[in-house]
């Protein structure tokens, strides 16, 4: 897929994606749509390596469980699981194919089988790394779209950054909010002069501001930060985040269903940082409107606390899938039936 436009952060700037579709049809003419969208610095996946672990696995043997009620689901989860443990971004494709052929044959909703919390919620909209005429530019349109939570790419530089996230808090409407992410980019003491210089203005959080593997950076900023430190590469799967929960060392967690695995384990994990008090975001990789789609039934279905689901047709115009979520205003409207 093509980006609109090119988007860059603190470790790369792409223009496309690739992705994996993968549809599961069964004799009565249902259907069910999953995708990997793999990202090899995050996963360790390749597009093609997910084809190959897909193509070997997924034949009629695979389907030798009943999918009639959420027991069968289990089961299927517990078989993706064994086979594609190493692989999430395919365990995701599978598991959400899977999810939605069981919708369709039982007739039942995804959003009120994850819980049915809400009907509407705000997204966060990403505006990538830019100059400050671009930033300026891209804020002033999304606002204008309806877009009240803006997260800011940052990273690279912390004047530059602090000027940019300055510039766009000015911009924002009086009930609108800002969230950060470095993607791993400064270093700590980059990083405490950051935040201690943005603790005047309207951030809500940010994302993973140290490299992944150092969490005793990410828990003496959580100590003396006023503004919410959040892990994201840090948290691969339900064993980090366990580590990162269980030892303090952060405020929060960004869940993505390609890092983890699927939604299964997407719900472990959010019902682990909820059961400590913390903070849930539900965020994506540069991903397809199917993919978006699985993530909106959560982020309804589940009190997750900010919802970054900006890609999907948000950002390719030659996105393979039609349908799904539909987002405008700034929201989820609705979701509607995915289809190729």
């Amino acid at each position: 897929m093509h980006f609109n436009k090119p988007f860059e952060i603190a470790y790369e700037k792409t223009d496309t994606a690739d992705i994996v579709v993968l549809g599961l049809y069964d004799t009565e003419g249902n259907f069910g749509l999953g995708s990997a969208a793999p990202a090899p610095e995050i996963t360790g996946e390749t597009v093609d390596a997910d084809y190959d672990i897909l193509h070997k696995n997924i034949n009629p043997d695979f389907f030798n469980i009943p999918l009639n009620n959420a027991n069968d689901l289990k089961l299927y989860h517990e078989k993706i699981e064994k086979i594609f443990h190493q692989m999430p971004s395919a365990q995701m494709a599978v598991e959400s194919a899977i999810l939605e052929l069981f919708a369709k044959r039982n007739n039942i909703s995804l959003t009120e089988f994850f819980g049915g919390y809400r009907t509407t919620c705000d997204i966060v909209m990403t505006i990538c790394l830019k100059n400050m005429a671009d930033t300026a530019s891209e804020a002033k349109e999304r606002i204008k779209q309806g877009y009240k939570k803006i997260k800011l790419k940052c990273g690279v530089d912390v004047d530059e950054d602090s000027a940019r996230i300055k510039l766009v808090s000015e911009l924002l409407p009086h009930d609108g909010c800002l969230t950060l992410d470095a993607n791993q980019g400064y270093t700590f003491d980059e990083a405490a002069r950051f935040l201690k210089n943005m603790e005047s203005y309207p951030i809500k959080l940010i994302e993973q501001p140290t490299r992944e593997n150092d969490f005793d950076a990410l828990k003496l900023l959580k100590k003396t930060s006023k503004i919410p430190i959040i892990a994201d590469e840090s948290a691969r799967n339900f064993e980090d985040a366990e580590k990162l929960i269980n030892g303090d060392f952060i405020d929060g967690i960004n869940i993505k269903l390609m890092k983890c695995g699927g939604p299964f384990n997407f719900i472990k994990i959010f019902n682990l940082i909820k059961s400590h008090g913390k903070t849930a975001l539900i965020g994506c990789m540069y991903e397809s409107q199917i993919s978006m789609t699985m993530g909106a039934h959560l982020a309804l279905g589940l009190p997750i606390d900010y919802v970054d689901l900006d890609t999907g047709r948000l950002d390719f115009a030659d996105d393979p899938a039609r349908g799904g979520v539909d987002i405008y205003d700034g929201k989820i409207q609705k979701i509607e039936p995915l289809t190729i």
